[in-house]
């Protein structure tokens, strides 16, 4: 009887003490950021100013990454391969994108190319949502554009080390 019990109560702890919590990430755990990008009125540099018609391209993305909004603000994807190293990744940003087919030859979009070199650094969440991306030394550059007509007058590094969503990390003036 007694070995009965002895093994009933080996199996019950076998079975409790053996079991994992299931290796689900959460939804509600942080994963690799994106860049937010916020736009502001170049003459009152507190004041958020949307941009009309806006479409963002990626170096290496084929499809818009923001495709005909207007908006003061836009999340961009950043490229993480290789840990450590430097990385520019280049972004066309096109404002008033409906003049391209408006059959008005009065107006017309306008393009201007920024540049954003960051370092990724891999940071382990957990088991069972494995490694995140965060991105260091970010900086940005506004790439001279071939026309005359630049919309972009200035961009603002505000934090370097992108390592949520919480608030802005680049502020770009026009």
């Amino acid at each position: 009887m007694i070995k009965k019990i002895s093994a009933l109560v080996f199996l019950i702890a076998v079975l409790f003490l053996g079991c994992e919590r299931d290796d689900i990430c959460s939804e509600a755990t942080a994963t690799t950021p994106h860049l937010i990008i916020r736009f502001y009125d170049v003459n009152d540099t507190d004041e958020p100013k949307s941009v009309r018609q806006l479409t963002v391209t990626g170096q290496g993305v084929e499809d818009e990454i923001v495709s005909s909004t207007t908006t003061d603000s836009i999340l961009l994807p950043l490229r993480f391969q290789n840990e450590g190293e430097t990385i520019s990744t280049f972004f066309e940003l096109k404002k008033d994108t409906d003049y391209d087919t408006n059959g008005n030859d009065s107006n017309a979009s306008n393009t201007d190319v920024i540049e954003v070199s960051y370092t990724p650094e891999f940071i382990y969440v957990s088991r069972a949502c494995g490694y995140k991306s965060i991105f260091a030394g970010t900086e940005i550059d506004v790439i001279e554009a071939d026309d005359d007509d630049v919309w972009i007058i200035n961009a603002l590094t505000v934090n370097t080390t992108i390592e949520d969503e919480k608030a802005a990390h680049i502020n770009i003036y026009h």
